[in-house]
This record gives C-alpha cells, structure tokens and sequence, in this order.
C-alpha cells in the first residue's frame, strides 16, 4: 500500500485515532462512519498488514547467528595455531550458541501479550470496516439498478 508524502500525516492520525477508539465500539463504529470508502479501504489495508512477527524474528536470529556461526568455525580453523584469535572465536561462538539457543529457553510472554492485545484491537477494527464496507458497496449496487 503506497501512501504519498501529503497525505502521509492525515493517515497516521487516522490510524492513531482509531487504534485509541478500539476499546469503545460505539466511539470506533461512529468514527469509521464518518470516513469515506477510500479511508476504509486504507485503514483496512493497514490493519490488516500489520503486526510483529515474532516467529519471524526468531527465525532472522537464527539465520544471522547460523551465518555469524559459520564464519567463526572458519576463522577458528583458519587461524588455529594463533592463539589469541583461536580464543577470540571460540569465545564468539559460544556466544552465538547462546543466542541461537535463547529463543528456545525464555518464554517471550510479556511481548506476546500485548501483540496479542493489539491484534485484537486491529481485528476488532477490520471487522467493524468490513460491515460497514459491505453497507456502503450495496447501497453503491442498490442506487445504480
């Protein structure tokens, strides 16, 4: 969804607006009512998309520390017989290790639930969009028959 710089600020009040109104239905369906077909479209798109994909991060760490792994095994076989870098990547890699192996041992329950809270926030607000798209879109199909 591309968005161009003039109206880049209207859509983020917008946007901000009606994530603060989430919580009160009557206060979010009339501030959805006032918004014209192109703005619901926009705001569903946007709410749609969006949320932090934790399972994605953890997988971009794993493949960095992989790729950072890989490198200190051969920096580490490479220049074994210098001592001060065979420590050095040693020491790397046991740190990589711990970091690929964190995800599996911590439990990322606070970050969860407030993605879990926003998400219902936003399937809240798409829900409410798509009524009140389907309303409009037969009231277009109604007035030209």
């Amino acid at each position: 969804m591309l968005i161009s710089k003039k109206d880049l600020d209207p859509f983020s009040k917008l946007i901000s607006t009606l994530t603060e109104k989430a919580d009160d239905i009557i206060a979010l369906n009339e501030a959805l009512d006032s918004l014209s077909l192109e703005e619901l479209e926009r705001s569903k798109a946007y709410f749609s998309g969006t949320g932090k994909r934790t399972s994605f991060q953890q997988l971009r760490t794993i493949i960095i520390g992989s790729y950072t792994a890989g490198m200190m095994i051969f920096f580490l076989t490479m220049f074994q017989e210098y001592f001060f870098v065979a420590v050095i990547a040693v020491l790397f890699l046991l740190i990589c290790f711990i970091e690929l192996a964190r995800p599996v041992f911590t439990l990322p329950v606070k970050p969860n639930l407030a993605l879990a809270y926003a998400r219902g926030k936003y399937d809240r607000i798409v829900g409410l969009i798509d009524v009140i798209l389907i309303e409009r879109y037969t009231e277009i199909r109604k007035n030209k028959h």
